[in-house]
């Protein structure tokens, strides 16, 4: 498994990065307050995310209004990570997007996806697709010989629009790869 891209906004000084073509081993080097220290910080926002829920992780950084980049607090804070790893024997880039908004002083999952392509041709397929803790997650992804059109999603209902639903994709009934994406 290889990141081989990312994409964060409004993340405190990183209002718009993107970093492709990530290579094994990365060095940064910048001035003082340019963004390294919050760039690595965006992979433990994640993990404490996944360990609790976004309210969690967002209050040990200060709440939302802290963490969203100044002057877009009406903006979402946005995470795209592509990784490429191996799946039924073959190598496919996978994508994992979160999207965070805050209302009435609240944040939540505003969108958090997860797509790769299943086949050699075509657009990427989203195999987890969730608004606000609502959505479904495809539960026969592994059958590559069937039509998209012909995959089973198992629609759920989260406990708290605060929760990553790539959290609980072990819990989903039928869903056969829980750990896909390594992250949970």
């Amino acid at each position: 498994m290889e990141l081989r891209s990312i994409a964060i906004q409004n993340y405190k000084a990183l209002q718009d990065v993107r970093l492709k073509g990530v290579p094994k081993f990365m060095v940064l080097v910048g001035a003082n307050g340019t963004g390294k220290t919050t760039f690595f910080d965006v992979f433990g926002f994640l993990r404490d995310a996944l360990t609790g829920n976004i309210r969690q992780a967002l209050d040990s950084r200060g709440r939302f209004p802290e963490v969203v980049t100044r002057g877009h607090e009406d903006e979402p804070i946005v995470v795209e990570l592509q990784i490429q790893m191996d799946i039924a024997d073959r190598s496919r880039l996978v994508t994992y997007g979160l999207e965070i908004a805050s209302e009435a002083s609240k944040p939540f999952v505003k969108r958090e996806f997860l797509r790769y392509k299943r086949g050699p041709h075509g657009a990427p397929y989203y195999f987890l697709d969730f608004k606000r803790g609502q959505g479904f997650a495809i539960t026969n992804e592994e059958d590559y010989n069937k039509k998209d059109e012909d995959l089973e999603r198992e629609e759920q209902k989260l406990e708290s629009p605060d929760i990553l639903a790539i959290k609980g994709l072990g819990q989903f009934r039928n869903l056969r790869r829980p750990a896909l994406f390594g992250l949970c």
